[in-house]
């Protein structure tokens, strides 16, 4: 489980590297892991499946966080390869150039993901309850970085940025993209906080107005 988020972890950094030289061969690679993530959750998946019902029920829960975990990967690994590499090879055979506010806000959202991924291997291995909420905490903070960043796209269209026009629906598809990436990997977080009473709606209950 630990090497289908690396190989996760891979995907996202070929596609920013992509994004941010122009270069459409890290893509090709995508596309290689992507297969390898479905492999990898297929193996994991029959090795849970073997463990059989003798299993402990502190076992049973285990399995199930991993089968969870897992899942998500492979979610968020469809959504890079099939959203965030389609869209980006777009911007590259086009010539598309985002304005440099734009693109500073993607390439906010691209760091943030990749930080969100880090964390979420390091409560996979060692059930955090500061890290879980940090992490969710953290997906609240990218929910308003893409709901400001549409914002302010939307306000550079109606001043007829002509950068702005060109990339409109590449920008916004990528926001929501890097997003639902976020929100499966956050979702570790989910059951340590869970066994604590700390979560609500899906997100902290002290934190889901910040």
């Amino acid at each position: 489980a630990l090497v289908l988020g690396d190989t996760v972890e891979r995907m996202l950094n070929l596609i920013m590297t992509a994004f941010r030289d122009n270069d459409p061969a890290p893509l090709a690679e995508v596309t290689r892991l992507e297969n390898r993530v479905d492999q990898l959750q297929q193996e994991v998946k029959m090795y849970l499946a073997r463990l059989g019902s003798g299993a402990s029920k502190r076992d049973k829960r285990r399995t199930i966080t991993v089968l969870d975990y897992i899942i998500n990967l492979e979610h968020a690994g469809d959504i890079i390869e099939k959203g965030l590499a389609v869209q980006v090879d777009r911007k590259i055979s086009l010539g598309l150039r985002f304005s440099d506010e734009g693109y500073r806000e993607l390439q906010s959202l691209f760091d943030m993901t990749l930080e969100t991924m880090k964390i979420a291997q390091t409560i996979f291995m060692t059930p955090d309850q500061r890290l879980a909420k940090q992490l969710i905490e953290t997906k609240v903070r990218i929910r308003h970085m893409e709901r400001s960043s549409a914002e302010r796209h939307f306000r550079r269209l109606r001043k007829g940025h002509a950068e702005s026009m060109h990339t409109s629906s590449l920008h916004l598809d990528m926001l929501r993209d890097l997003k639902r990436v976020s929100a499966h990997l956050v979702s570790v977080a989910h059951p340590i906080l869970d066994e604590e009473g700390m979560l609500g709606e899906s997100r902290l209950k002290d934190a889901a107005e910040g």
